[in-house]
């Protein structure tokens, strides 16, 4: 008897609990993820075409939360870029990415669309859960592909 009435309290608990509505129009799921550091700054960008700076990466990940029209969600990411100058953020931004993203060396060069094409196609990556600081990922150069 003690344990109804204690479910039937938390059940009204939860009644009044505050609850944030998202809309699932407003969700940006995002594909590929491109992370360096210009001017000092830490970057990140979407393939949706989101992008955050700050001095540091939660920074950068605010910075894009706030500025992009909807709201970034970053749990269908496949793909991590990274440039050379930005390796040393990885184990922060991996605690925001499924085990499963897949990182790879890119500079920037064409377009985010097109290296998670030719990375997908190729099964280029290594899996962020399996990535070890002194490890080296694999360079992802789409200078010798048509666009």
């Amino acid at each position: 008897m003690k344990r109804l009435i204690l479910y039937i309290l938390i059940l009204n608990a939860l009644w009044f609990a505050p609850l944030d509505r998202v809309e699932i129009a407003e969700l940006e799921p995002v594909r590929g993820l491109w992370l360096y550091r210009e001017d000092g700054e830490t970057v990140l960008e979407t393939d949706t075409g989101s992008r955050g700076t700050g001095e540091t990466l939660s920074e950068a990940l605010e910075n894009m939360k706030t500025t992009s029209p909807g709201i970034v969600y970053l749990d269908t990411a496949e793909y991590l870029f990274v440039s050379e100058t930005a390796i040393e953020e990885i184990p922060e931004l991996a605690c925001n990415l499924k085990r499963s993203v897949r990182m790879c060396l890119w500079e920037g060069t064409g377009d985010m669309e097109t290296a998670i094409k030719y990375a997908n196609a190729r099964k280029l990556g290594t899996k962020i859960c399996r990535w070890r600081t002194s490890d080296k990922l694999p360079n992802l150069s789409l200078q010798n592909t048509a666009k």
